[in-house]
C-alpha cells in the first residue's frame, strides 16, 4: 500500500500533461485555416491579374501575329521572284553557250578555209616548168596506117565494173565536218574526244584536204594530254611529209619546244634553224629567233 500512492500521482499528473498538451495544440488549427484562405485569395487574384492582362496585351499580340504573317507573306514573293530570276539567267546562260559554240564552229571553218587559201597560194606561187612540146612527126603516107582486122571493143572486168562512183563534194564535205568536230572538241577541252576524232578523221582520208591540219591539232591534243613522245610524232609527220603545209613552222617550232623540254637543247637549236631558214619571213621565224638566242645566251655566257 506504500508504493500505490506515488503510482496515482504520476497517472493523475499524466493526464493532467495530456490535457495540457491538447489545450495547446487546439489553437494552431485557425492559423492554418487562415493561411489556406489567404492562398486561395491570392490564387484568386492572380487569375483575374492574368484575365486583366491578356485583355490588355491582346492587341499587340494580334499585330504582331498578322506583321508576321505579313513578313512571311513577303518572304514567299521574293522567294518567288528569285527562282523566275533563275530560270531566267539560266536561259540565258544556255544562250550563251550555244552561242559560244556556233562561234567557235565558225571559226573552225575560217581556220580551214584561210589554210586552205594558202595551200591555193602557195600551189600557185610554185607553178610547174611546162616543157615546150615537140613538133608534130611526119607520118609517110605511103606507109598503110589503118588496121584491116577489126579491133574488139575492151572487156570490163569485174573488178572494174564494180568501183563505186565517189562522189568529191559529199566526201570533200564529210571530212571538213569530221575535222571541225574534232576540232572544237580540242578547243573545249575534251580531249580524247579530240583525239579519237583526228585518228578517225586521219583514217578515213589519209589524203584529204584537211590531213595536214589534222595532224598538227592531233600533236597539239597530244600535248594537253600530257604525252610529249606522241605528240612529236605527230608534229614530225607534219614537218616530213607536209613541206608546203600552212602548219610546217608551227610544227616545227612545236617539235623545237618539245626538245627542250626533255633536256635536248641542240636538237632544239636544230629545229630553230630550220624553221628560221625555210620560213624565214614568217612570223613563228621571230619566235624562233628568240627562242634560240635564249638557249644560245647561258652556253655564252658560260664560256666568258
Amino acid at each position: 500500500m506504500k508504493h500505490a500512492g506515488p503510482r496515482i500521482a504520476a497517472a493523475t499528473l499524466s493526464a493532467a500533461n495530456l490535457k495540457t498538451l491538447q489545450m495547446n495544440r487546439r489553437p494552431l488549427a485557425l492559423p492554418v485555416a487562415v493561411c489556406l484562405l489567404c492562398v486561395f485569395t491570392i490564387t484568386g487574384c492572380a487569375g483575374d491579374n492574368k484575365t486583366i492582362r491578356w485583355d490588355q496585351d491582346k492587341p499587340a499580340v494580334t499585330t504582331s501575329i498578322l506583321d508576321m504573317k505579313n513578313e512571311q507573306q513577303q518572304l514567299v514573293e521574293v522567294n518567288t521572284q528569285q527562282h523566275e530570276l533563275i530560270e531566267v539567267l539560266t536561259a540565258r546562260v544556255d544562250q550563251l553557250e550555244a552561242l559560244n559554240q556556233q562561234y567557235q564552229l565558225q571559226q573552225a571553218q575560217i581556220q580551214a578555209l584561210s589554210a586552205r587559201i594558202d595551200g591555193l597560194k602557195l600551189k600557185k606561187k610554185y607553178k610547174p616548168i611546162r616543157l615546150p612540146t615537140p613538133p608534130p612527126v611526119k607520118v609517110n603516107k605511103t606507109v598503110e596506117t589503118q588496121r584491116t582486122t577489126p579491133v574488139a571493143p575492151p572487156q570490163l572486168t569485174e573488178a572494174a565494173a564494180a568501183v563505186p562512183v565517189v562522189d568529191q563534194a559529199a566526201q570533200a564535205d564529210a571530212e571538213k565536218n569530221a575535222y571541225t568536230a574534232a576540232y572544237l572538241a580540242l578547243k573545249s577541252g575534251r580531249y580524247d574526244e579530240a583525239s579519237n576524232g583526228f585518228n578517225k578523221q586521219l583514217d578515213k582520208y589519209p589524203d584529204g584536204e584537211y590531213t595536214d591540219q589534222a595532224w598538227y591539232w592531233l600533236g597539239e591534243t597530244r600535248l594537253a594530254q600530257s604525252d610529249s613522245s606522241k605528240a612529236l610524232n605527230a608534229f614530225k609527220f607534219v614537218v616530213d611529209h607536209y613541206p608546203d603545209s600552212v602548219k610546217h613552222a608551227a610544227a616545227l617550232f612545236k617539235m623545237a619546244q618539245i626538245a627542250v623540254e626533255i633536256k635536248q637543247s641542240a636538237r632544239a637549236k636544230e629545229y630553230y634553224r630550220r624553221l628560221i631558214q625555210e620560213h624565214a619571213d614568217s612570223g613563228m621565224a621571230e619566235q624562233a629567233r628568240a627562242a634560240l638566242n635564249a638557249l644560245e645566251k647561258p652556253s655564252t655566257e658560260s664560256g666568258q
